[in-house]
């Protein structure tokens, strides 16, 4: 099973080490001193504070704004994000002080239609949540609204930006939080930190935070909470800062690794990205895909991956859909696609380029599977060579695959790979395609006649391309008749080009 993330911290433990060895193990030392110094270095942001996870930094979102703003009575908070931003709410505001917002279908945020922000409620407050870390551009939204206050929920957007400036670390809020958990891009376990420019604020929550003690010690004074992280979290928090431009560079590979090998879906209007705002950069942090027109349960759908070996995560739910939340009034349709579309997939730091690549053939054969499509490795090993002597008989007719027309089912002796796909739902075999090798390798294929024109040749494509028998043959030919334009096309779009004309066909080549 590829995990859907498994932290990198072995090699980040010296000062962890050296943290318990030194007996300061509680939330004093070196090193909460030193990673909240180097924080505050790397994110350009004037206070910063060490907690123990990332929903006591939002809880002190909420804190500060009742703290700095006792006048405001309405908060809008995200659809879907993750339940801790709506408990933490919970923990300062009654649930008729809170407000769902409309979601967006191809950013999965809110909503940042500059007509949507300027309804909003005056004498109120946002909640931002950076979605699997697609960054909303704060500072434009406070330029449309500046009489609203925003907070940064910025558990899942650390390290991203906008405008140049890290995101959670702008004017435009009044504060933010973040979270060290083990499957963020940097992590102590648990962990998390409150970031603000607003020295008041500051200085309110660095008492609540921590007992709220008086002047006098032990005499305390306020309602506070324990939310401090402990020195030898700390410790793996400043071994990772002082790695931070090759750890954010490895994680950046791994996202452009997924974008290049999901291009061809993405051509196809199968799966799409997040849809990122004009003066942002995404957050290396998790990596989902949106399985357009996805028909599969939730449960389905993780249960299909799982068989393939492949660990993945959906997006969050709907709101009203959590227990304690069911009397929000929320029918918000694109918040229900969403849910059931956008897929998190395996984003480890130490992820293989192959493994990668068997999470793009799993997601090939899910959209397959989706549309009722079973393909089906032909070999000698799996006894069914009966299914492709049955199947010869109609490729026989065609005018451009002529393979067969002297060839029986003997010839696969010499494939790589050879693949039937069968339509589940009408009970037959329509599809083939191959990888053999003669002087050169090859690629074959054939759709029969009522499949045409339903854009299945370049998933039977990729499918067969992406295999892991096949996906590092390279150079890899095909010839097409001259006449055969979609065919054409169809390789082109894919990689294909041509290299020789002949009479009557073209000779082409793709590099891979």
């Amino acid at each position: 099973m590829i995990s859907i993330y498994e932290p990198n911290v072995k090699e980040y433990s010296t000062r962890a080490i050296e943290a318990i060895k030194s007996g300061w193990i509680s939330n004093h030392g070196e090193f909460v001193e030193n990673s909240t110094r180097k924080l505050k270095e790397i994110l350009n942001i004037e206070h910063t504070i060490l907690m123990a996870n990332g929903t006591c930094t939002t809880h002190c979102l909420f804190l500060s704004l009742k703290f700095k703003y006792p006048e405001v009575k309405k908060i809008y908070v995200p659809n879907n994000a993750y339940v801790a931003a709506w408990n933490s709410a919970l923990m300062v505001y009654s649930l008729d002080q809170l407000e769902v917002m409309k979601m967006d279908l191809e950013t999965w945020n809110i909503s940042t239609d500059e007509e949507y922000i300027k309804s909003l409620n005056t004498n109120s407050a946002v909640l931002i949540v950076h979605n699997l870390g697609n960054i909303i551009n704060v500072p434009r939204l406070k330029k449309i609204r500046p009489d609203l206050i925003f907070v940064e929920d910025n558990c899942e957007g650390l390290f991203g930006k906008y405008d140049e400036i890290y995101s959670g670390m702008s004017e435009a809020s009044l504060c933010s939080s973040c979270s060290f958990y083990g499957n963020k891009v940097i992590t102590t376990g648990e962990g998390g930190a409150f970031f603000t420019n607003d020295s008041e604020v500051y200085e309110h929550i660095k008492k609540v935070y921590s007992q709220g003690m008086s002047n006098t010690r032990y005499l305390h004074d306020v309602h506070a909470y324990n939310y401090r992280m402990t020195n030898v979290q700390a410790a793996f928090l400043y071994d990772q800062l002082n790695d931070l431009e090759r750890i954010l560079t490895r994680k950046a590979e791994i996202f452009a690794n997924y974008e290049r090998s999901f291009g061809p879906l993405i051509k196809l209007g199968k799966v799409s990205l997040f849809k990122r705002e004009e003066g942002t950069q995404n957050s290396h942090w998790i990596f989902a895909v949106r399985i357009v027109g996805n028909t599969k349960s939730i449960e389905e759908t993780s249960d299909f991956f799982k068989n393939e070996g492949v660990d993945t995560r959906p997006f969050f739910y709907p709101i009203q859909k959590h227990g304690h939340l069911i009397k929000i009034q929320n029918n918000d349709e694109t918040s229900a696609i969403l849910n059931r579309e956008v897929i998190m997939i395996p984003s480890s730091p130490g992820i293989s380029l192959a493994q990668q690549q068997t999470v793009v053939q799993a997601t090939l054969k899910f959209v397959l599977w989706n549309q009722g499509i079973k393909p089906v490795e032909i070999n000698k090993q799996n006894g069914n060579i009966d299914l492709l002597d049955k199947f010869i008989p109609t490729t026989q007719t065609s005018k451009h695959f002529r393979y067969f027309n002297k060839r029986t089912s003997e010839c696969i002796k010499d494939h790589i790979l050879t693949l039937l796909f069968y339509d589940e739902i009408q009970d037959v075999y329509f599809g083939y395609t191959h990888i053999d090798y003669y002087e050169k390798h090859w690629f074959g294929i054939y759709i029969q006649d009522s499949y045409c024109g339903k854009k299945l040749g370049g998933l039977l494509l990729n499918y067969t391309l992406n295999h892991s028998t096949t996906r590092d043959i390279t150079p890899l030919y095909l010839t097409v008749d001259i006449e055969n334009e979609a065919a054409t096309k169809l390789y082109e779009k894919n990689g294909f080009t041509k290299i020789h004309e002949y009479d009557t066909s073209y000779l082409m080549k793709k590099i891979v």
